[in-house]
């Protein structure tokens, strides 16, 4: 009995030891790739337009610019006080523009999406399209809209009408189309082109990208042309 225990006990630390040894990685090379860093949620550019609104306030480029700063720090965070915020913001200037109006409607609607309120999000993406301003930018979010209130049929007439395969923001949303079709591979295929389209204009327009990590993509930094 001694002896078999004996024997046991061997073969247990010969295992840990053999398991030691063909460990694939240590610890220390990937560590560096764990390390966090709390995100900002303010800034200089940040306090200098929120200074500007007060209780009465009609300093309409304030109010997107705070909100769109508000939604950005959701996105970093995931905090859903700053989407509340941002929401508040972009409500005020709609209310007070007399321009921009279709510009702040989108804002605001894109932050319902964020939000999964559709259906309040779908009457300001009409009221964007009926005012008629950028109208590719109003179809573009009605496509959004109804893909997640599950109207495909209208959702795919919009997807239809803005068709570029040289445009960014069609050919992410084509992807998104074929991905709820459940085509993976097509779905790669086009978030690839829309990749190469964006490394492209990048040199040109190096304000308006930011790199997505989430999925190696380069997109659009302005929040009406989100793609949530």
């Amino acid at each position: 009995m001694k002896l078999y225990i004996y024997i046991l006990g061997l073969l247990l630390v010969c295992s840990c030891s053999e398991e030691s040894n063909n460990r694939v990685a240590s610890q220390r090379d990937y560590d560096k790739y764990l390390v966090t860093h709390a995100p900002k949620t303010t800034s200089k550019y940040f306090e200098l337009w929120n200074s500007k609104i007060r209780l009465d306030s009609m300093q309409l480029t304030s109010f997107g610019i705070v909100g769109g700063e508000y939604g950005r720090y959701f996105k970093e965070t995931g905090d859903i006080s700053y989407l509340k915020k941002a929401e508040r913001s972009l409500k005020r200037a709609v209310e007070i523009a007399s321009v921009g109006r279709a510009g702040y409607r989108r804002s605001l609607a894109r932050n319902y999406i964020s939000q999964h309120r559709f259906k309040e999000a779908l009457v300001l993406a009409n009221e964007a399209r009926e005012i008629g301003t950028d109208p590719k930018e109003s179809q573009y979010l009605l496509f959004d809209v109804h893909l997640e209130l599950g109207n495909y049929r209208t959702a795919e007439k919009y997807l239809d009408s803005t068709k570029n395969m040289k445009d960014f923001g069609y050919l992410i949303r084509l992807a998104k189309w074929n991905d709820y079709k459940g085509d993976l591979e097509t779905t790669i295929n086009f978030m690839e082109k829309a990749k190469g389209l964006a490394v492209e204009s990048k040199n040109r327009d190096s304000d308006c990208l930011e790199c997505d990590q989430s999925c190696g993509l380069l997109r659009p930094r302005w929040e009406d042309r989100g793609f949530l």
